[in-house]
């Protein structure tokens, strides 16, 4: 059964399978960043491995609907990725600014998501509710953590600089 279409949900989701590919860029490089910080490296790893599942549950949602990704909107948010991984260089404030980077990431789609379990539920797509509160679940996990890790690499970067400047 074909769900009810709505353009404005096909965007949304389009925007949505976007972003989470290029997170998914960004995130690959920053798994290489945390390589001395196993801790911070296996939550961005699993936060990965979330991210991939997020693009598919997304483009799922988008077959139900007859419809296949953007190929235009993927390929943006592929080079915004790009953009971003690379930004991220082997600076003494890397993973700080990655991990600013990241939580302001995860707030722009806790807000994505919570748009869209609204406008499924406005359009009649109840079954589509429990998938994307699944993603804003999991989103909603990864700011926590990030905020949780901050004071932890921001002072980690204050020490480096200290013993640099000595």
């Amino acid at each position: 059964m074909v769900a009810q279409k709505n353009e404005l949900v096909i965007a949304w989701l389009n925007d949505a399978h976007a972003m989470e590919n290029a997170i998914i860029e960004a995130l690959e490089k920053q798994v290489d960043l945390a390589a001395e910080h196993p801790a911070v490296q296996q939550g961005i790893q699993r936060h990965l491995d979330q991210t991939r599942g997020h693009a598919k549950t997304v483009e799922g949602l988008l077959a139900q609907l007859d419809e296949t990704p953007s190929g235009v909107k993927s390929a943006m948010a592929s080079v915004g990725g790009k953009i971003q991984g690379m930004a991220m260089g082997a600076a003494k404030d890397s993973l700080v600014k990655a991990a600013l980077q990241d939580y302001s990431t995860e707030h722009m789609e806790i807000a994505s998501y919570r748009a869209l379990i609204i406008a499924a539920e406005a359009i009649g797509q109840p079954g589509f509710t429990a998938a994307l509160q699944g993603i804003l679940d999991d989103e909603i996990a990864m700011a926590e953590w990030l905020e949780q890790q901050l004071p932890t690499v921001v002072n980690e970067a204050l020490v480096q600089e200290a013993a640099s400047t000595r």
